[in-house]
């Protein structure tokens, strides 16, 4: 009986092992099956380190099987946990700040009564030198319906003196000269625009791009996260009719449009940071296209896990920042906050 329970362990450890390094390479030949493996990348990466435990316990003999898919995977890991020591910030060169925003259209996503708008609030407490936000009005007057104050867009624009909203909710405030490149929506929840900055004697460019949403309803998220935390074959049926043709339908959208954006970058000059909602998470096609040979700045100087998108037990992370190697990276984090279904997140910079 025993050698039984070690046989089905060691083929299950395999099975986990084998999906997780397959989620980790999944954008190098994106299909249907390399989506699914690759949302399903933190539950086989949670049941990799489970079975490392298990055979140190049980036979520790066989803990190389989990190390081993580890170890292949590790470059995939790492883009969903680098850990780094925190390092002395030196003021002794020009930097700036960049906050990347899906904003939830200045919905609460809590619901809280309070007088103020309190994503616009969040916003102007952050006081970030750039924001790029996607699903946001233009903030150009008050808002009674979505209790933003006279008072709250006076601070906005006394703190952003440039600011460039265009269409499909996308919004760009600035402390520094600003103006649009391009800008172009790709679907009714895609849209992207470029601008120019002038930062201290430097001209950066930004690209605020908010990719094809997943498009689930609030029934597919609960699945999801239902099917990830207790799974069970009995609902196999049930997944896909509900989840994966959205899902997957969605991520070959995706590619389509982060081709389309690649092309837009590889003709802009240096000084080049890419952010936004990209609905998409670090093992995917989308992911590395868009990033390219630019730096992920949670890779650069982020630790932990990250997830962006509080949606799906909240591991999914698909808010970015991604720059070239004009610049360096000095902190880059989530400001906690509870207002949109997205995190912020923020990125420290200074010219190299």
């Amino acid at each position: 009986m025993k050698h039984v329970v070690k046989v089905i362990l060691l083929l299950l450890n395999l099975l986990w092992g084998l999906l997780l390094v397959i989620g980790s390479y999944s954008a190098y030949f994106p299909s249907r099956i390399g989506t699914l493996v690759e949302l399903l990348f933190p539950l086989n990466l949670f049941a990799c380190i489970a079975f490392f435990f298990i055979w140190l316990a049980y036979n520790p003999r066989y803990i190389w099987v989990p190390l081993a898919a580890l170890v292949i995977s590790w470059g995939g890991i790492a883009r969903y946990c680098p850990v780094h020591k925190p390092q002395p910030i030196d003021n002794s060169q020009p930097g700036f700040s960049l906050m990347t925003y899906n904003a939830y259209f200045f919905l609460d996503y809590e619901g809280t009564d309070t007088r103020q708008n309190r994503t616009l609030s969040f916003i102007l407490s952050q006081n970030a030198d750039l924001v790029c936000l996607q699903e946001s009005p233009g903030l150009i007057a008050p808002n009674p319906g979505l209790k933003i104050t006279g008072e709250q867009i006076d601070s906005i624009h006394t703190l952003y003196p440039y600011r460039i909203p265009t269409t499909h909710g996308m919004n760009f405030l600035s402390k520094y000269p600003a103006t649009l490149l391009f800008d172009t929506v790709y679907s009714e929840s895609s849209a992207i625009a470029i601008y120019q900055v002038k930062i201290e004697g430097h001209t950066v460019t930004v690209v605020n791009q908010h990719m094809e949403s997943i498009g689930l309803t609030q029934t597919d998220k609960e699945l999801y996260h239902e099917i990830t935390a207790h799974p069970n074959t009995d609902r196999l049926d049930e997944i896909k009719k509900h989840l994966l043709s959205k899902l997957m339908n969605a991520a070959e959208i995706r590619n389509r449009q982060a081709d389309l954006t690649a092309e837009k970058i590889q003709n802009i000059p240096g000084n080049i940071i890419v952010c936004g909602d990209f609905n998409d998470t670090p093992s995917s096609y989308t992911y590395h296209t868009m990033k390219g040979n630019m730096t992920d700045g949670f890779r650069d100087s982020g630790s932990g896990y990250g997830g962006t998108f509080r949606y799906l037990g909240g591991v999914l992370r698909i808010d970015y920042i991604f720059y070239d190697d004009a610049f360096e990276g000095i902190r880059y984090y989530m400001p906690p906050e509870d207002v949109s279904d997205h995190k912020a997140v923020v990125a420290e910079l200074r010219f190299r």
